[in-house]
């Protein structure tokens, strides 16, 4: 059986999150829904910040994880920075309160629109009071050459770290590594000198920093250690030939537990990095995203049948792969619990599936519940706060699902539904080309 802690847990029978009821919000509103503790997120933040700035090194949250508005607004006011992959990201960045001067804006496509609308908000500008924490990280020289015209035609000067792909093997599903040779991102550290040397006296890019990201939901530091000393070895060769690295991003991608045991804490992340970056006289970053938000937020949904089958019954739940898009995308496991505590007593295993057109719409199999399961049951699948609500779409047209935030006993609905009325707005009336 799951073991549930805070801010998820059983009182009296019934799960709660911090003070609230879970079947008392499913009552309120329709399922399925997200919901999140605000305790859990700003203690997570809270301890993140207390491992990682402790050690001199900044934070900027991977929003990607999650970005709704009113989470980025919470992590905003904790004085986070943030990690955007594209224009739209920025957008809500912007809006959440996050300044242009704690934007890092990553991304391995960034359009020519996306790059004039970062150097035309402020990201990555040297001029005035820019800090160092803002930048581009560039993952091509072709990229790189687009950055330098557009920010040349808009008279700015921005500064630039190169992402490396340090070439380094990490333990986690195939679909999130991100630092091998084969992968998409980033650009093979033969190539970087050659790009500083080029770049070295342009009038409108300052390449300062080198960046890395090796992947995600990694429980082992070697993998960082490893990547990280290659970065160090490209840094004293850079400084040999005349190049100053003032800044290292380092990424994120540090793993928690779905209800396995393994997970990298940010104490032990924190003092790993600390040491291999011992003799860098420069600014340390650090991209963490999921390890900030998974754990924050549950999804609630309604058993619709239990259908009896061979080998084994169905749960088919009114929740589908278009609500929660991990399992069928990365084969991912969320632990899931009963809303009402069932009795000491065998659990049966069940094949858990939602209602979506679709084989692949299946979040476990031989998944152990306890009780005696019936239409009308609710359900919950915890870790759902990162790489979930974002993965949302209308697949077999389906409304995007609410989002709610818990503080204590208050919850308010921080996402409104959208629903086919709304989408079928935008397909009235069309103009013509």
């Amino acid at each position: 059986m799951t073991q549930l802690t805070e801010p998820v847990y059983y009182h009296q029978g019934e799960l709660q999150m911090e003070s609230s009821q879970i079947r008392t919000l499913a009552g309120k509103m329709a399922t399925p829904f997200y919901c999140y503790s605000e305790a859990r997120l700003l203690g997570n933040v809270r301890r993140c910040k207390d491992a990682f700035e402790s050690r001199g090194i900044q934070i900027h949250y991977a929003m990607k994880a999650n970005s709704t508005l009113h989470i980025l607004r919470l992590i905003a006011e904790q004085g986070l920075g943030v990690d955007l992959v594209s224009g739209g990201e920025m957008q809500r960045a912007l809006a959440a309160g996050f300044p242009a001067s704690r934007m890092i804006f990553s991304g391995v496509g960034k359009s020519r629109a996306e790059l004039n609308a970062a150097i035309e908000a402020g990201v990555g500008r040297l001029e005035g009071n820019q800090t160092e924490s803002s930048q581009f990280n560039v993952e091509s020289a072709e990229e790189l050459a687009l950055l330098a015209e557009l920010a040349e035609q808009q008279n700015a000067r921005v500064s630039v770290a190169l992402r490396v792909n340090p070439d380094v093997s990490v333990n986690t599903h195939k679909n999130i590594t991100t630092g091998q040779k084969g992968n998409k991102f980033g650009i093979d550290m033969e190539r970087v000198c050659e790009l500083c040397q080029h770049y070295a006296d342009h009038s409108h890019l300052a390449i300062e920093g080198l960046a890395m990201h090796i992947g995600s939901q990694i429980c082992d530091t070697e993998p960082y250690r490893a990547a990280i000393g290659k970065m160090m070895a490209l840094v004293d060769q850079l400084a040999q030939e005349g190049v100053e690295i003032t800044r290292l991003d380092l990424g994120g991608g540090f793993g928690i537990s779905y209800g396995q045991g393994d997970a990298l804490d940010f104490e032990t992340i924190a003092e790993v990095i600390a040491a291999e970056t011992e003799r860098f006289h420069g600014t340390v970053i650090v991209e963490p995203g999921r390890s900030l938000v998974a754990d924050t937020g549950i999804l609630v949904s309604r058993i619709n049948y239990v259908k009896a089958a061979e080998p084994r019954s169905f749960v088919i739940l009114d929740a589908g792969m278009n609500d929660l898009m991990r399992p069928a995308l990365y084969q991912a496991v969320h632990p899931i619990v009963t809303v009402n505590e069932a009795a000491n007593g065998t659990a049966q295993e069940y094949d858990i599936v939602g209602p979506i057109c679709e084989s692949t719409d299946t979040f476990a199999r031989s998944y152990p519940l306890s009780g005696d399961l019936q239409a009308g049951d609710l359900v919950a699948f915890l870790c759902a706060g990162a790489y979930c609500s974002v993965m949302n779409s209308t697949y077999n047209s389906r409304t995007i699902i609410p989002e709610v935030m818990v503080s204590g006993s208050e919850a308010k609905v921080i996402r409104q539904p959208v629903n086919q009325q709304t989408l079928m707005a935008f397909e009235q009336d069309m103009p013509a080309l």
